[in-house]
């Protein structure tokens, strides 16, 4: 048995993988997150609209609007840190041979490194790729193109 989960800083989606025996694998989907904080505009998360305080100035325009919290790049911290304890808590769970693991290039890697020594060890694969969207077969003929075709009937395509 496999677990592939596929991740973007708004969702998260685990599959389980199943091999039998003379047949082709079986894809079962597990549990979808959603994280709230991806999809919350700036407005909603802070409580001074911009526009309405402005630094003290004698020139109108040359303060700042407002200052900068570097709020989403804060935002996406916590998501990738969320994304990471998901996936440590299915893999734990589940406690499969080996994961997949698909997630945007750029937050891929910092996923990979918040996760612990012992459940990172158990990644199989890494695809650093969105595949969120894909449908399970797909997903699964990304990280074993073979899955599929060794138990296609005679005589198919």
């Amino acid at each position: 048995m496999k677990l592939l989960i596929v991740a973007d800083l708004g969702k998260l989606r685990a599959l389980r993988v199943q091999y039998h025996k003379n047949r082709s694998p079986s894809v079962e989907a597990l549990e979808e997150f959603s994280f709230e904080d991806a999809h919350q505009r700036v407005v909603e998360k802070v409580s001074d609209l911009a526009g309405r305080h402005k630094g003290p100035s004698p020139h109108p325009g040359a303060a700042p609007v407002a200052d900068d919290h570097n709020l989403r790049l804060e935002t996406r911290r916590r998501i990738v840190k969320q994304i990471a304890k998901q996936t440590a808590q299915l893999v734990r769970a589940h406690n499969p041979e080996g994961f997949w693991f698909a997630a945007p290039k750029d937050i891929c890697n910092q996923i990979l490194e918040e996760l612990p020594q012992e459940i990172r060890a158990k990644a199989a694969a890494t695809a650093p790729r969105d595949l969120t969207k894909l449908p399970p077969r797909e997903l699964v003929e990304i990280f074993d193109p073979e899955a599929f075709k060794r138990f296609a009937p005679r005589g198919a395509p």
